[in-house]
């Protein structure tokens, strides 16, 4: 009971947190504030500073986050090995898209490929740090394909230019593959071209088996 209680507490975290904050905001010192300086600051009537407008551009948050914790990858990679930090952070955002895929679609009714565009639509829509992030446009909807063709992937020509598309691809598009098959075991990504991996767009394309 313990055990269950605990994995239904870390998937309910995942859905109030992920989908608002990603993965990006790991690095942010911010996070790690003190409580009883933000509760000093409630208690005298003071707005808290984190929730002052930071001026800072979509680009900029990516720039800041990534920029941040990516020398730390580079670091143990040149310690551990870079294709072990790899396969762990490949590791880490299966498992959390494992959980995080069905609290996400607990309310949708099916499992095709018409409710996954709905929720990627919803969640890349959601908010507005996803809105300036991704230009995609659904390029195909039937009852077996979701096709959606991103133009533009800020996290792709954030870490292009860091030259960590690598580390981008592990943290930004691996866990995809995991997403369809959390959504549905019948279904299956193909992404036969990729942004991250230099590619004028990126194509992914779920297929649900018959």
């Amino acid at each position: 009971m313990l055990e269950k209680n605990l994995v239904e507490g870390r998937r309910q975290f995942l859905a109030r947190a992920l989908p608002a904050g990603a993965i990006f905001c790991l690095g942010c010192k911010g996070l790690m504030a003190s409580p009883a300086l933000l509760g000093s600051q409630e208690i005298a009537g003071k707005k808290p500073k984190y929730l002052e407008d930071a001026g800072m551009t979509a680009e900029g948050v990516y720039n800041f986050a990534y920029g941040y914790f990516l020398p730390f990858l580079e670091n143990m990679g040149d310690s551990l090995g870079r294709e072990k930090i790899l396969d762990l952070i490949k590791k880490a955002g299966a498992e959390i898209y494992t959980q995080l895929t069905p609290v996400l679609a607990k309310d949708l009714p099916n499992r095709d490929p018409k409710s996954l565009a709905k929720l990627i639509g919803d969640f890349m829509t959601g908010a507005s740090i996803y809105r300036q992030a991704f230009t995609f446009e659904i390029t195909e909807l039937t009852e077996s394909v979701y096709e959606a063709t991103y133009s533009h992937c800020l996290p792709a020509k954030v870490f292009r230019e860091m030259n960590a598309a690598d580390f981008g691809y592990a943290f930004e598009c691996s866990p995809a593959h995991t997403l369809a098959k959390a959504f549905n075991p019948k279904m299956t990504l193909l992404n036969p071209k990729n942004l991250m991996k230099g590619d004028g767009i990126c194509i992914e394309r779920y297929v649900l088996e018959a």
